[in-house]
């Protein structure tokens, strides 16, 4: 007789603290409009003579009015401010989504799930049509443990990282909770990290090859095809991302533009790279001669590491003073779009709200135009779709890809933002994940980079393509990316050296 499997190294969702998928909300019960009765059975009314006033004893008082607990008064809802976008086919995820509640993320992974698990299973059958119809589980609890079939199932990626610092363990024995920030850790992928796959039912580990771990991370919804062993795991044979839908490819190839510049990093508040900053203002604003620049974006970075919120008052005064300044003939010249970034007064969290206008004098300029972050544009039938770069850093922090290689990760994993809500600040949301690519941008970037790069990736259905950008933060590389309006294939980058005295 065949030795019985060993049970599955899965976990069940609930009661699971490291598992997405908690325990579901339990619904409030329906309150009643039903008023009380305030008679008590079997009791009689107070007898009052004619003309005098009877005063009930305190027996008399409880026997005719029962106590009746007194209905709680709902609170009125606090209004919450949610982040918007430009106009674009993407500005409804940004602008439409509520947050939650009830303040829980768990329903995110949930709703990341159901909205990419299809466009997954159909590329998964579309590319492993040599699996039989009977491995494509449609969840994990069909998972069992010491089959020699190979099977494929879809779920949401967990990576558990070794490097990544245990939250009690830093604050267990301090007698203040709130001591000082904790730094940030900046790599957090090792070589002992391990890979879950988990749906709304359980989780069972992966056993995958350094390559794959190296390139994933926590947040991707993927299709997984594997053998079960005896041990309970999954040992994976491929990875299949969703499906991307088909983009209609740009006819016009006219390479005399007009161009979008996109700029990251100015930094102001800072005395450094004041020469190359007028430098790309004047040129941005047209004084100089160069290609015609319609539209520029601003990808974050506006203000100096020493003149962010946390910093002091005056600094940041002064920094506002000095982009009023120095922008004010760009925004009077040309559309700019301006967009904040982690640590600059908006919010923290993901996405970000744009800034206030009343912060800065040039506002009162049409062409001055504070938007969220990320961001979703449309210029003339081209769409525009990006970030101020915390995604993708916070991505790089957890893999061993490079900045272009991880920003072309999110796109054929049509999300913006996959390791959100795990390493990356965002709010929890409960309508839809408002970061996920229902249909492909013409360009996506990524701002605050080292330096700029720039790779053409292509559709593979339809024809079309998206041109993806890493923007360089000014202060590390001076320059700008143009990219022409009517050909996104058509990417320059424009340099503003400083002669050296």
């Amino acid at each position: 007789m065949a030795p019985l499997a060993k049970k599955a190294r899965t976990t069940a969702s609930q009661g699971n603290i490291s598992s997405f998928f908690g325990p579901k909300k339990a619904v409030e019960a329906s309150q009643t409009n039903e008023k009380p009765e305030l008679k008590a059975e079997g009791s009689t009314e107070l007898q009052k003579p004619p003309g005098q006033v009877c005063t009930p004893t305190k027996d008399e008082h409880h026997k005719v009015c029962p106590s009746v607990p007194t209905p709680e008064k709902s609170s009125p809802p606090v209004p919450r401010r949610v982040a918007t976008a430009c106009s674009g086919r993407f500005q409804s995820g940004f602008a439409r989504d509520k947050a939650s509640s009830w303040q829980q993320y768990n329903n995110l992974y949930r709703l990341r799930l159901k909205q990419l698990a299809g466009a997954c299973r159909d590329e998964a059958k579309r590319k492993w049509s040599s699996v039989a119809g009977k491995g494509f589980l449609q969840d994990l609890s069909e998972f069992r443990g010491g089959s020699d079939m190979e099977i494929v199932v879809v779920g949401v990626l967990f990576k558990e990282l070794h490097n990544r610092p245990n939250v009690i363990d830093q604050y267990k024995g301090s007698k203040a909770l709130l001591n000082g920030a904790k730094e940030e850790v900046s790599v957090l992928y090792s070589e002992k990290d391990t890979l879950w796959l988990e749906d709304c039912v359980m989780r069972v580990q992966l056993e995958v090859d350094q390559e794959v771990l190296a390139v994933l991370a926590t947040g991707f919804v993927v299709a997984v095809r594997g053998v079960a062993t005896q041990a309970g795991t999954l040992r994976v044979h491929g990875v299949q991302l969703p499906r991307m839908p088909v983009m209609p490819p740009i006819s016009s190839s006219e390479t005399s533009g007009p161009f979008i510049a996109f700029v990251s990093g100015l930094g102001f508040g800072d005395q450094k790279n004041m020469e190359a900053r007028a430098k790309a203002l004047d040129f941005l604003s047209g004084k100089v001669p160069g290609p015609a620049v319609q539209h520029v974006v601003v990808c974050g970075g506006c203000f100096a590491q020493s003149c962010q919120v946390d910093s002091d008052v005056k600094a940041v005064a002064a920094a506002l003073r000095q982009m009023d300044t120095e922008m004010l003939p760009l925004v009077e010249a040309k559309s700019v779009q301006v967009m904040p970034s982690y640590g600059e007064p908006t919010n923290a969290s993901m996405p970000q709200l744009p800034f206030h206008r009343s912060l800065f004098q040039l506002s009162s300029s049409s062409g001055f135009r504070p938007v969220g972050n990320p961001c979703s544009l449309n210029f003339d039938g081209l769409e525009v779709l990006g970030h101020s770069g915390e995604p993708v850093k916070d991505l790089l922090r957890c893999t061993q890809l490079q900045p272009m290689q991880a920003l072309q990760k999110c796109l054929e994993a049509r999300h913006l933002a996959p390791t959100a809500p795990d390493t990356l600040l965002t709010q929890p949301f409960e309508d839809s994940d408002p970061f996920v690519l229902e249909s492909v941008p013409h360009i996506l970037f990524s701002g605050g980079h080292d330096k700029a790069v720039q790779a053409w990736h292509p559709c593979a259905r339809g024809g079309g393509g998206t041109q993806c950008i890493c923007v360089p933060a000014f202060h590390l590389q001076p320059a700008v990316v143009l990219v022409n309006l009517r050909d996104p294939r058509d990417v320059r980058v424009e340099e503003f050296s400083v002669t050296q005295k």
